[in-house]
Formats: structure tokens, sequence, C-alpha cells
């Protein structure tokens, strides 16, 4: 799992700090967004771009780069669902998913192109179906002296976790531009303590503080997973003991929805697994 990077948190971290302190036809009851444009930056951990699909309607997918073609000929595969290029477009290709993919869960992809490659979400919403979605790289440019330290956006999260958790619970932010929102956990079977995750979202941002029931086992890292793809989340400080037991908190992106079936794995310096949460589930935070 790539770690994170500063240039990753630059904006999620600003407004919070700042926030705390102060081709088939369409079917007729899909709504079909026309042409949608995002842009991509490249940088490591970047949240991969959604991609709103639905059951035999085809999705134009439009880069600003050429297509890196295969042997097969298609710079990207879906099983369960049909790839074609584009009829006379060398950057775009025609995405349409089957019945059996759009009834269940999100399906993360990789286009490959000749500079590279643009990780995609599939995600299937009832009601919402992109038609056109053009793609476009425009890497960050860094000013100089500008560079925040690792060390500093853990901190500065970390300072933003501690406003944000309460007494178990989402505190109220005092803020007018963001609020945190307490993400219900459902029960999980595979339960190893009576205290549930707690996840906060906060705008770009989602805090999670989950129960150690091993504290003697002590965390070097921790790896965020949903279906077996890893998601990038950061480990901000050591465990902190209080009256009510012993917490981990994490902080990952927030998902434009919620989202259940996450996996978090703090592990060992050597590998090991410490403890593991099954079904968390995490969503977008609260405007005010």
């Amino acid at each position: 799992m790539e770690r994170l990077r500063p240039s990753s948190w630059c904006v999620a971290v600003g407004v919070l700090a700042v926030s705390v302190t102060a081709a088939a036809q369409p079917l007729p009851e899909e709504k079909i967004e026309g042409e949608r444009e995002v842009v991509v930056t490249g940088e490591p951990g970047e949240r991969p771009t959604v991609v709103y699909g639905a059951a035999n309607i085809g999705v134009q997918l439009v880069f600003d780069a050429p297509l890196q073609r295969t042997d097969g000929g298609i710079a990207l595969r879906l099983p369960g669902g049909d790839v074609r290029l584009h009829p006379y477009l060398e950057n775009a290709l025609v995405l349409t998913p089957s019945k059996t993919l759009a009834s269940g869960p999100m399906v993360p992809l990789q286009v490959a192109l000749v500079d590279g490659g643009v990780p995609l979400l599939l995600r299937f919403q009832p009601g919402k179906v992109d038609h056109v979605l053009r793609i476009l790289q425009r890497p960050l440019l860094h000013d100089a002296g500008t560079a925040v330290s690792r060390a500093a956006f853990e901190e500065t999260l970390s300072t933003t976790a501690g406003a944000v958790f309460k007494d178990r619970a989402c505190a109220p932010l005092r803020s007018s531009r963001v609020q945190a929102r307490k993400i219900h956990q459902p029960w999980s079977p595979d339960a190893t303590s009576s205290a549930p995750a707690l996840v906060c979202a906060a705008g770009a941002v989602n805090y999670l503080r989950v129960p150690r029931i091993a504290p003697g086992c002590a965390v070097a890292s921790a790896r965020l997973l949903l279906q077996g793809t890893d998601a990038e989340v950061l480990l901000l400080e050591p465990a902190q003991s209080e009256k009510e037991g012993t917490w981990q908190v994490l902080a990952t992106w927030s998902p434009p929805e919620d989202t259940n079936g996450f996996e978090v794995w703090l592990l060992a310096a050597d590998g090991t697994v410490c403890e593991q949460y099954k079904l968390l589930t995490l969503g977008p935070g609260d405007s005010p």
C-alpha cells in the first residue's frame, strides 16, 4: 500500500484545521448525467475517480491521453461487463456493465494510458448514471517553500481528531464550513469487543476510533481494505488509554456516500496483525 504523502492531504487538512478552530439506451427510471468532467492529479494516494454506471447502459470514458493498447486491443478488462474502444477516438472507450455486475458492489478499475494509468471506481447508484465522463490529468503545482512535513500533517490531523471525538461521540464543531457526523456501525458477528468502533466523518476526512483488545501488541501501521483493495489510511498516533479502555485513532478520505464492508488491520512492525475489525461503515461529512 502506498504510504501517505503530505501533498495527498493538503486541501483536506487545511479546511479541517481552520474549521475546527473557527451506448445502450438508458432505462426510463435512470437519470442520465449527460457530460461530466473531472480532474485527476496522479498524486500518490489520490482517491479513484467515481464512475456512475447502470446495467446495460454505455458509459463513454474520454481521457486527455491515448489509451495503452494491449495484445487484446483493449486498455481495460471488466469481467461481467462489455468494454469496447471508441469507434473513432483513440483516447476513449465505452463501458457497459451487465445486469449481474450492476447488482453487486462497486468495482475498482485501472485504465492504462500511454503516459501511465488512471484508477477508477465503478459505482452503481440508483437514479444516477454517467453518459460521458471526461477525465483530465493535471499534476499539482507545488510552490517553493510551502511543503509541509509528514509529521506536521499527522500532528494537525491528530489535533483535529481530538476535537472531533468527545465522550465516545462525535462532538459538534464550532465551524461554519464543516460538521462531524457519526456514521452508524452495523453489529458485527466477528466483534471481539463490546465497545464498537466510532467513526466520525468531518468534511473530506473520516476519523476512526477503534477499541484495542490486545494493547500489548505495538501497532506500527494500519491497512484499510474494501473487498480486498487497499484504501489510503493514516495511523494518527499510538494507542490512547482512557477510563473506558484503550483506543487507536486513524484517518482516511471520506467516500462520496455511506459505504459499508471496510476492514481495518492494525499491524505490528514485523507485519503481523495485532487486531482486525470488519464490517466498518464510512461516509461523507455533513455540511452546516
